[in-house]
């Protein structure tokens, strides 16, 4: 386990609820987490967040930075693919991958989960 002195922020879980299936079978999802169909499944949770790069994403439009970064956390929470981190600043990213950390063989110590914006 990570230590408490490590976990330096909590975190809010939030996780949408398929509403059904469209006429192609793939599965919707409702509105965005400030409307319905999202599930707060997991509240102060304490992680550590780590974002070591910001890409540029160029559109017609304009610019828009994409901080991407890692989630520590320890183990009990089960945190899915899609979910949605909600930072006490208010700030929302999406889980993109979640991998295990060992401390040996096959013990896990923690996780940790790739965020970017959604």
């Amino acid at each position: 386990m990570l230590p408490n002195n490590l976990l330096n922020t909590t975190v809010d879980i939030k996780r949408r609820v398929s509403t059904g299936r469209d006429s192609l079978n793939n599965p919707v999802y409702g509105a965005p987490t400030s409307g319905a169909g999202w599930n707060t499944v997991f509240q102060a949770i304490p992680v550590r967040l780590a974002f070591s790069s910001k890409a540029v994403n160029f559109a017609m439009e304009g610019e828009r930075v994409q901080p991407q970064g890692v989630m520590y956390y320890n183990t009990g929470p089960t945190i899915q693919v899609e979910d949605r981190v909600l930072t006490d600043t208010g700030i929302e990213y999406t889980v993109t991958s979640i991998v295990p950390g060992y401390v040996f063989g096959n013990v896990v110590d923690h996780f940790e989960a790739l965020l970017q914006l959604p």
